[in-house]
């Protein structure tokens, strides 16, 4: 009797977040709950989005890891406003009960809900909801929350949400979060880049992804000293200027490897690399796996 309570409980909270997804125009991919409803996992890709995030508060804290796509999100409202770049690995969080509206991207997410009070009780080791206040008002690109969360997600592919694995990775998430400063007490802050001049650097860059850069070159572009550039870009999309140069010849080159007619060697070059070893590395390196692997998956 109570794993039939227990289920039916898991599957009306998975039918109410599935619910709320789909008031957005979201259709989830993957879409999971753990036996008691106090935990929820769904993966899906967003279309942009401008207007109010939900009619009524979520029960749940949200934890979301961007997987795909970048762009600026902004978030207002109840509980603490948030704005910045989303892009690949950057982690955002949303505190439960709070109304909000804003903007977000094309984007793909990866979600994780949880009813903290519950979650906590029921596992004996309480998470205060106003040390997590911090850490909400921010975007984190920090690879332990990226790496945990992306953990998380291809075990419950598999496994779902049950076992040791998937609480204590939850905790590991909650207890990093709640150790963030507030912005106040952090460095001074880095303006970022403003839409006009970062919209002409990522031009120019696009317009360059078959030859050279340099920072000095995309620095004179703003009318900034390299350093001051580099700390602008930076803040504006969550990468240094040759790791987002990179990170885009490795799309381009994404596009040029569906044509099986193409040469690597070809493609290297294209994507500004003479030496195919070294593109291979740096492909490899930002998507996981070798071009050849990619092509054939």
């Amino acid at each position: 009797m109570t794993n039939q309570l227990q289920g039916h409980i898991s599957q009306t909270e998975l039918k109410g977040f599935n619910s709320r997804m789909s008031d957005l125009g979201i259709t989830p991919t993957l879409s999971l709950s753990d036996k008691k409803g106090e935990c929820l996992l769904a993966h899906a890709d967003f279309m942009a989005f401008e207007g109010s995030f939900s009619a009524k508060p979520s029960p749940f804290l949200m934890l979301n890891l961007c997987t795909g796509h970048i762009g600026r999100m902004k978030r207002e409202g109840e509980g603490p406003s948030l704005e910045g770049m989303l892009r690949p690995g950057t982690v955002a969080m949303a505190l439960p009960e709070t109304i909000a509206s804003g903007y977000w991207p094309k984007t793909q997410m990866l979600g994780i809900a949880i009813k903290l009070d519950a979650f906590t009780s029921t596992n004996g080791e309480n998470i205060d909801i106003e040390k997590l206040i911090p850490a909400a008002s921010q975007l984190h690109n920090d690879p332990l929350l990226t790496a945990v969360m992306t953990a998380l997600w291809r075990d419950a592919e598999v496994h779902g949400l049950s076992g040791a694995f998937f609480e204590q990775g939850i905790y590991t998430l909650l207890t990093r979060l709640a150790g963030y400063e507030s912005k106040s007490l952090q460095k001074a802050i880095v303006y970022p880049l403003n839409g006009r001049r970062l919209q002409r650097t990522l031009d120019f860059m696009e317009s360059r992804l078959g030859g050279d850069i340099s920072v000095a070159e995309l620095a004179d572009l703003t009318g900034q000293d390299v350093r001051s550039f580099t700390r602008s870009f930076q803040a504006s999309t969550g990468f240094s200027p040759y790791a987002y140069f990179t990170y885009r010849r490795m799309e381009y080159a994404k596009q040029l490897l569906v044509d099986q007619s193409m040469m690597i060697t070809d493609i290297a070059l294209q994507v500004g690399y003479a030496n195919p070893s070294k593109f291979s590395a740096a492909f490899r390196r930002i998507v996981g796996v070798t071009p050849n692997v990619w092509r054939k998956q």
